[in-house]
């Protein structure tokens, strides 16, 4: 995935180049993957690499319950994008861009997704555009063929929870903590899961005075995560 992403980035900048050769830079961009793996992150990044501002559109702002005013908002959205030096990220996306032919969904929400498809195919190439969604499968087919690239985020393997895990107790001393062990426990966590549990542990041996970082501290907050995932997987069931 990084050599596709720095391909975006190559592509972007050398834009004018492509131009007069008549072709467009990849500025249509999907993230997809389970919540807290980096999509968000990558966004803020690739903007920075840029040098471009982050427009984060908030759907909360942008769904209304009256006929045609998302519709309205959105072509609001995408105007003052095309006006600025900016990555216009749209997070959360399958909030305006679910399936057409579910038969659960209204025909105001139907025909957002229609509206939104013409914003976006009138929206200057020169301005980039990047959505993010958990739930892809809930998109509507046509969004898909509208992003030049499509890239998968999925939930960190062995190695990767070892870089992170040494990276966020790079600060600390540690005694007896086995990082190699200590990724294993957390095989299924997301990077933000993961990032947490040493966050947390790093407060907690700064708020008892402690030295150094030590197993039984780290073991404390890996339950206390389990524990708030629990949570969070047994409201999510009740509200599907």
């Amino acid at each position: 995935m990084q050599g596709r992403l720095e391909r975006v980035i190559d592509e972007f900048r050398a834009q004018t180049d492509l131009a007069r050769h008549g072709l467009s830079p990849k500025s249509r961009l999907l993230f997809v993957g389970p919540p807290g793996c980096g999509k968000t992150l990558c966004a803020d990044i690739l903007a920075g690499e840029l040098g471009l501002d982050l427009l984060h559109a908030r759907f909360d702002g942008i769904v209304s319950s009256y006929l045609g005013e998302t519709a309205n908002n959105l072509r609001r959205v995408f105007a003052y994008a095309s006006q600025q030096k900016a990555v216009l990220f749209f997070d959360e996306f399958d909030a305006v861009g679910k399936r057409r032919d579910d038969p659960q969904e209204v025909g105001e929400l139907k025909r957002v997704v229609s509206s939104f498809l013409q914003i976006l195919d009138a929206h200057p190439r020169d301005r980039m555009v990047v959505a993010a969604t958990n739930h892809e499968g809930m998109l509507d087919d046509a969004l898909w063929r509208r992003f030049d690239e499509i890239l998968y985020f999925g939930r960190p393997v062995h190695a990767q929870l070892v870089e992170l895990i040494e990276l966020r107790l790079k600060s600390v001393r540690k005694r007896g903590v086995d990082v190699d062990a200590l990724a294993t426990e957390m095989a299924g966590f997301s990077y933000a899961d993961a990032e947490r549990v040493c966050l947390e542990a790093t407060k907690a041996m700064l708020l008892r005075g402690a030295k150094e970082m030590t197993r039984d501290v780290l073991d404390r907050e890996l339950s206390e995560q389990r524990v708030r995932l629990a949570l969070a997987k047994g409201l999510h069931d009740k509200t599907t």
